[in-house]
This record gives C-alpha cells, structure tokens and sequence, in this order.
C-alpha cells in the first residue's frame, strides 16, 4: 500500500512542495493522490506520447482470479497554461477486491484439501470439454470404434485403442482438404473471423476461427455425426497413411 498527499505552490520566485500526513486516508484509500491547492504563473507542454497503467492482478488457487487496471494515454499534445488556480484529487479504492482475496484464504485455510479437489475437478472438466468441442463423429466396426477429431490447428485426428488399452492418435485429414466452407461467417471481438465448414463424411459442422493473419486458433464442432459398418476396411488405423474417410467410404445407419 502506497500513499501520496502533497501541496504544489508555484511562483516566478520559487516552488515549494509540502508532505501533508496521509494517516487520515489511509482507512479510506488504499491509493490517494492529493493536491489541494494548485497555482500556475505558466507552464508550456509539448507530449509527443505519454501513457500511465496502474494494473493489479491476484489470484488463489483456482477460486478467484481478480484483474483491475487504469490505463490512460496521450499523444501529440500542446498545451499552454497560464495564471491558473487549480485543485486535484484521485482516489482509488480497493478495499472490496481484498476482502475477496481474505475470505477465500480463510476458507482454505479451513479446508487446505479443497485445492487439491479443485484442481482434480478442473483437469476432468477441461478435458470432457475439449473431447465434446472437437469430436465430429465416430465410426463403429464390430467390437472396435474409431473417433474422428479436429484439433485448434484445423487437423482432423483419429483416435482409437490398440490391443493394450492404449490410446493410438495419427492425422488423417485437415479441414482445407477435407471440409466444405458453407458460405457462413461472423466476425468476433479482438479482429477474430469465425467460419462454418461442413465434413461431409461424418455429417457435422464445426465453427473455425481466424485471426487477422488468417491462421486458425480455435476450431470447435457444433454438431457432430457418426457411422457404423461391419466392414473393417473403413475404419482407418494409426499407422495408415490414408486420407480421413469421404462420405463413400462410410455407410450411416
């Protein structure tokens, strides 16, 4: 915690600061900038660019991740001030974001074993999201399955298990050569493009999005298909070089 206070007097003889006590604003403020009385003779300012941030950033655990920020800029300013009384006050509060952070450090502190549980229930979360977002369909032959993906690079990816119950990835496809652009488009905040392409072989539609370099950042499907077949032949494996399955290739039931 930091705290100024000052008296700026300006005269063509001489300039006086004076350091008031902050004690009486420190249970009110946690940042106080005061300047009660402010006389100028003249003052001649040429900024070119001149910026001033004030970020705070906190966080515990996964419960509470806090940012606030004061970001103020200047450029290609001429001013010219002259004879001018003038009083100044910034106050910064900051009292409500604290009491977030002590009440949650309380109750971990009561509960130290909710870090662990939260960061269990994190991990399971995020990857049941990201199997959901990326799944365009899966393909089912007799007692094995193969699942098709898209990854946030635009790269299909089938996924099965080999003999020992292990997860096998390989690429088998990307959405340039393998999906339809439908014609459909939405511009998104941050300069982002987010187009919709259809994969004809599974019958599903993923939203791909672009950033103004025109390289994909997220791709996530939002409806997914699926096949089946007694036909081993077009399930593709990990180790084949083959391109992803084409709606010839799959027989929907």
């Amino acid at each position: 915690m930091w705290l100024v206070a000052a008296n700026v007097r300006s005269s063509a003889d001489s300039v006086i600061y004076n350091r008031r006590s902050a004690d009486r604003y420190t249970n009110k403020f946690n940042v106080s900038l005061r300047v009660p009385e402010l006389h100028v003779g003249r003052i001649e300012l040429d900024v070119d660019n001149l910026q001033a941030e004030i970020n705070l950033g906190a966080q515990v655990a996964n419960l509470v991740e806090i940012n606030a920020g004061i970001q103020v800029g200047i450029e290609k300013v001429n001013i010219t001030i002259a004879d001018v009384d003038a009083e100044l006050e910034l106050v910064i509060r900051l009292g409500n974001l604290v009491d977030i952070v002590n009440r949650t450090l309380e109750s971990l502190n009561l509960n130290p074993l909710l870090i662990n549980i939260l960061n269990e229930a994190t991990d399971l979360v995020d990857s049941v999201v990201g199997a959901v977002d990326g799944l365009l369909g899966e393909i089912v032959s007799g007692d094995s399955s193969i699942s098709f993906l898209i990854d946030n690079l635009g790269e299909i990816v089938a996924q099965t298990t080999d003999t020992a119950g292990n997860l096998v990835s390989s690429i088998v496809g990307n959405f340039e050569k393998n999906m339809t652009y439908t014609g459909a488009q939405e511009i998104l905040d941050g300069g982002l493009l987010q187009k919709t392409y259809k994969y004809d072989a599974l019958n599903a539609l993923v939203n791909i999005v672009f950033n103004a370099a025109n390289q994909v950042v997220q791709a996530v499907v939002v409806k997914g298909g699926g096949g089946g077949g007694s036909s081993s032949s077009s399930v593709p494996t990990a180790t084949t070089t083959s391109n992803a399955p084409t709606s010839s290739a799959t027989s929907t039931s």
